[in-house]
């Protein structure tokens, strides 16, 4: 017991029992001082001299009572009986004794006392006269979770107190406010004082996951009374301290609540125990298990987490969004509970691999939420690429948010990389990073230049590529010439369709090859145009040149862009002019590649020659023959009058780059005169199929004239005529000119060397001559 030692302890003689066998007799109502031995626990009444005074006919059935404070602890295995309490033994003996015994056998005696064995308990008011029903108390004391039990009588027989109750919050979220209520419920009361000195302390502890600092003084929101609204708060230990003004009832639910902040890790629930400063209580524990279970902080995840894009060409300014939603608001936290800056937590996306933006403190951020800070903090390298963001505001966990930011895109072609998401301050359930997805196909609908799926995640570059055929198959690209002819100025057009726009910081260069046996020299060719259709500029250019190898090499010094609601293909056209060469040949094989600085484009394109359906030659050579009875002996005098017939030429030249026709003559002679020794006119009729161009420097001999009178002479005047009407007449501008020729009498060879003639009169040159010299016949 906590009953102190006294040699005047109260001992209270009581009635019980009817008739001559009652209790006490004249010793009823009764009171004596006891000697009283806290331990080991020994009370002995000297019965002597209350018998003489007030029974001195003795008793032989004593009832009587003490009032002691019980232990604070439960006696071991002294808990309630498990069924009906057979074992109503005790470990309180009784002894009587006769001090002045002089008879050996009368000595007295000394046994264990019998305990109560009936459920509840038992109590004799001073009133009492009778034993039964109405002098014990079968549940006023029992705990309310049970009905009595037999056992609870047996003196000293001290429960164990347990306290239950339920332990819940009112936010698992980091950082947040949070309101903690503890409802407590006990099975013994638990008094203000428990003896001597011991004032009654309700500790609970493992409170831990704050940060709220410390206070001696820590304001309950709440208290069911007699419990004291003000308490001691130790955020270090985990513990609050309550104290009461009065008894807290068995049975009887004492509910508090508590504001705190929870910390911003994420935890378990708390498992809290209770303590009475005079009680060895067992604690049931308290909590709610769920979200709600107190000081349980819930980790961070993200149910929305997307890192797109808008473009994915390289080398193109990319806008990359980033949509966000946390399954906990994430709000001002402290960093501990004496933090005086609390700070939002920092958003860190990291593995944005493939830019070439340069690192910057202070890259630009868009967004309308006003949640997000106005630039974040970008890291560039070859290998990594990070944008720590702060939060100015608390985000939500019901509320989807994006911001963006723009950055350049590689010029390096890519898949997606993984983007991750990392939170300071709180825990994430994918800790250290979360992977970040893309949106769904609608977004290609808000950025048409995304033509599949995979290119909606952030930093996916596309592979550059020629697009050679629709898909239907149509050809997309092409090669073209614009002249056939020896010598002739001749454009090469070539027409490109490439998957991606053409940024002047890729370095974008188109290199042609095999544009060989050309007359064009030196280390620059004239390209004419380089150029987007419908009303696009011509974009500025350098050019490069092989005349050896026939190879251009054509680099945009700035962008070549497509319209930028297109899927980023970009045609362009690019005429060069180059001279061909004086002779006939077959079209070569074109290679037509191009590359991003040092990177190649894939699958190079190749000009492949087909004459199918065009009734030539695979060079594209036409049949030499010419119409039946185009050339009869009587074709120059009619053609004088008459439209000379053309010479047949490939109609699909323009399709077989630098293929060149071969030149080939048709020729008619015929004289003024056949009688010897006459003067006499030769005219000569020669048809080329193709133009004769002062480049070629073209020089026309005629042999077999021999057996004239004629000298030799290295000016012999020839006249040109014209004949024939219309645009296909005989000489055009050379019509009326003369010139002085070479001419041997033997063998009777006429040589015309038109170079001169041609570059003064006939820059565009001819290719039907009419011509006469006079000679003189044989005898």
């Amino acid at each position: 017991t906590r009953t102190s030692s006294s040699s005047s302890m109260t001992v209270t003689f009581l009635s019980g029992g009817s008739g001559a066998g009652g209790f006490n007799g004249s010793l009823a109502g009764q009171t004596m001082s006891a000697g009283w031995l806290q331990v080991p626990g020994t009370l002995t009444l000297n019965l002597t001299s209350l018998l003489s005074s007030a029974a001195p006919s003795g008793v032989d059935r004593l009832l009587f009572q003490i009032s002691v404070i019980n232990s604070n602890a439960s006696v071991a295995g002294k808990g309630p009986c498990s069924s009906s309490c057979t074992d109503n033994s005790t470990s309180v003996n009784v002894a009587l004794s006769f001090a002045l015994s002089t008879v050996a056998k009368i000595g007295g005696d000394s046994r264990p006392m019998v305990g109560y064995s009936r459920p509840g308990v038992f109590l004799v008011s001073a009133s009492s006269t009778s034993l039964g029903p109405s002098t014990y108390y079968s549940t006023d004391y029992a705990p309310s979770s049970r009905a009595a039990a037999a056992g609870d009588g047996l003196p000293l027989r001290v429960y164990d107190p347990v306290v239950s109750g339920t332990f819940s919050q009112s936010s698992s979220n980091p950082c947040d406010q949070n309101t903690i209520q503890v409802k407590l419920n006990s099975n013994v009361p638990i008094y203000q004082t428990c003896g001597s000195g011991l004032g009654v302390a309700i500790t609970l502890s493992g409170l831990f996951g704050t940060v709220t600092p410390d206070s001696s003084a820590f304001t309950l929101g709440s208290a069911t009374a007699p419990l004291i609204s003000s308490a001691v708060w130790s955020n270090t230990k985990g513990s609050l301290v309550l104290s009461a003004s009065g008894t807290l009832l068995l049975g009887t639910d004492y509910v508090i609540t508590m504001a705190v902040q929870n910390q911003a890790a994420a935890k378990l629930a708390a498992s809290v125990n209770v303590s009475v400063t005079w009680m060895n209580v067992v604690t049931i524990p308290m909590y709610v298990p769920d979200n709600f279970a107190a000081l349980y902080i819930a980790k961070l995840d993200w149910a929305v987490k997307t890192a797109s894009q808008s473009t994915p060409w390289p080398c193109a300014a990319n806008t990359i969004t980033v949509h966000l939603q946390p399954t906990v608001s994430l709000l001002l936290c402290k960093a501990n509970a004496t933090d005086s800056n609390p700070g939002y937590p920092v958003l860190t996306i990291s593995n944005l691999v493939g830019s070439a933006t340069s690192s910057s403190s202070s890259l630009a951020v868009a967004s309308t939420s006003g949640v997000f800070a106005s630039s974040g903090v970008w890291t560039q390298s070859a290998t990594a690429g990070q944008l720590v963001l702060n939060l100015i505001a608390p985000m939500n966990a019901s509320q989807v948010y994006n911001f963006s930011f723009s950055l350049v895109n590689q010029q390096q072609s890519q898949i997606a990389p993984n983007v991750s998401l990392a939170t300071s301050r709180l825990t994430q359930v994918s800790s250290p990073y979360a992977v970040m997805s893309a949106q769904s196909a609608g977004w290609m609908i808000l950025n048409p230049g995304l033509v599949s799926t995979d290119e909606i995640a952030a930093l996916y570059i596309r592979r550059p590529a020629f697009v050679a055929n629709s898909p239907v198959g149509a050809p997309r690209w092409s090669v073209n010439q614009s002249s056939p002819y020896p010598c002739a100025d001749n454009t090469i057009t070539v027409s490109l369709t490439f998957n991606v726009p053409l940024f002047s910081s890729c370095v974008p260069k188109v290199i042609i090859t095999n544009l060989t046996n050309t007359g064009t020299s030196g280390t620059s060719v004239s390209v004419t145009s380089l150029y987007l259709p419908a009303g696009y500029p011509a974009a500025p250019y350098t050019v490069s040149w092989a005349q050896s190898s026939g190879t251009l090499a054509l680099t945009a010094t700035s962008d070549v862009v497509a319209s930028a609601s297109g899927n980023g293909e970009t045609s362009v056209l690019l005429a060069l002019t180059l001279i061909n060469p004086p002779f006939g040949q077959d079209a070569p094989t074109l290679s037509i590649s191009a590359q991003f600085g040092s990177l190649a484009f894939p699958a190079p394109l190749t000009s492949v020659h087909s004459d199918s359906g065009l009734g030539t030659t695979f060079d594209g050579h036409p049949a030499d023959a010419v119409g039946a009875g185009a050339f009869t002996d009587n074709y120059l005098l009619d053609s004088l009058s008459t439209t000379p017939q053309s010479y047949p030429v490939a109609s699909t030249f323009s399709q077989f780059p630098l293929f060149v026709v071969s030149p080939r003559l048709h020729t008619l002679v015929a004289q003024s005169t056949p009688f010897p020794c006459a003067p006499n006119t030769i005219s000569f009729a020669v048809l080329s199929r193709v133009p004769l161009l002062a480049r070629c420097q073209p020089q026309v001999t005629i042999t077999g004239l021999g057996s004239t009178r004629t000298s030799s002479s290295s000016s012999m005047t020839v006249t040109f005529l014209s004949g024939g009407s219309g645009a296909g007449g005989f000489n055009g501008s050379l019509a009326g000119q003369t010139m002085s020729a070479g001419w041997l009498q033997v063998p009777g060879t006429l040589t015309l060397n038109l170079t001169s003639l041609l570059s003064s009169a006939a820059p565009s040159g001819v290719d039907r001559l009419l011509f006469q010299i006079s000679v003189i016949n044989s005898n």
